[in-house]
């Protein structure tokens, strides 16, 4: 659920420019007509034992948005296999990204001064704008780690420009907890670490001296041939191995977009992370290929995972 012990998490980053892939840092906008954006990436429950898995509860929503399926138990695998070392942005998020073969950045907390909240916000939003859903921290009520102590999946957000902070911005994020996407507008986000202004009336605040998140770019494709996959799953909800459930059977949504009609293609399954190639898929140590001609620019195939493993998708045209 929580984070309970972050020693040192400063130093895990370095000082890697703040300036990575062009996004700058945010100012206080002024007022425009606005613009929604939001990506279809439904809330998941996170498991609740061992300090909680919303960091891999929200990997496992930002994976699916890109066709991976990782349970929240293999996420911490990856990190550690006796499950005892969280996901942490900062600290491990990224190295549980790349075993999935997607690509992220973080937010460059070394390079600005404190209050980091609205230069944070900003860098958010532009991630946002490029439909990259982006892990972020909170302090929780009640709670006291000096860092955060939860992480969410921001979504979407309402704003007038998608480069500079603005009290009136929204921020659609899935909390971990609730079946529903939650909005908050931008002024009632942040807080300190007593959590007694924004905190007071809301469980979960972005802290608002040092701020620290994870977005998902994408596959990892160096063919360039590639084309979109994402995943819907039935439920909302994995079987919680921890907790003693049995694993069950998912029922998947397997969509693939961006597709040119009476073109052939192959739809690649891999259910071992550690076998999903960069390019070269045809000769790749797949699990099951599906061929076909698309029919129109996207196309949806049914598919069965089950809950406690990994289901990764890629779609090239034939031969790639």
């Amino acid at each position: 659920m929580y984070l309970t012990d972050l020693q040192d998490r400063r130093t895990f980053l370095g000082t890697s420019t703040a300036t990575a892939l062009g996004l700058t840092s945010a100012r206080i906008a002024t007022a425009q007509t606005t613009t929604t954006i939001r990506m279809p990436i439904a809330p998941r429950r996170q498991w609740d034992q061992k300090n909680g898995y919303c960091g891999e509860c929200c990997v496992q929503q930002a994976a699916l948005y890109f066709g991976t399926y990782v349970s929240q138990y293999v996420c911490r695998a990856i990190i550690n296999s006796n499950q005892l070392s969280q996901l942490l942005v900062a600290v491990n998020a990224q190295k549980v990204l790349s075993a999935l073969k997607l690509t992220s950045t973080e937010f460059n907390y070394n390079g600005y001064a404190a209050p980091q909240f609205q230069s944070y916000f900003g860098w958010v939003k532009q991630h946002l704008k490029l439909l990259h859903p982006v892990l972020i921290t909170a302090f929780v009520k009640g709670l006291s780690d000096p860092d955060y102590d939860h992480i969410m999946l921001a979504t979407g957000v309402t704003s007038s420009n998608f480069t500079t902070y603005n009290s009136a911005d929204q921020l659609y994020f899935n909390d971990c907890f609730s079946s529903q996407v939650s909005i908050r507008t931008a002024s009632t986000l942040n807080d300190i670490r007593s959590m007694l202004v924004n905190g007071a009336k809301y469980s979960f605040c972005i802290p608002t001296k040092i701020c620290y998140g994870c977005a998902v770019l994408g596959i990892q494709d160096t063919s360039g041939r590639a084309v979109p996959v994402s995943l819907t799953l039935g439920t909302w909800t994995e079987p919680n191995v921890i907790a003693g459930v049995a694993p069950s059977t998912l029922a998947a949504s397997v969509n693939v977009s961006g597709l040119v009609p009476g073109k052939a293609y192959s739809l690649f399954r891999y259910n071992d992370y550690r076998t999903v190639p960069t390019s070269n898929y045809t000769t790749s140590t797949y699990s099951s290929v599906r061929n076909f001609v698309a029919s129109s620019s996207n196309a949806s195939f049914s598919e069965s995972i089950i809950s406690n493993g990994v289901a990764i998708f890629r779609c090239v045209p034939a031969g790639s």
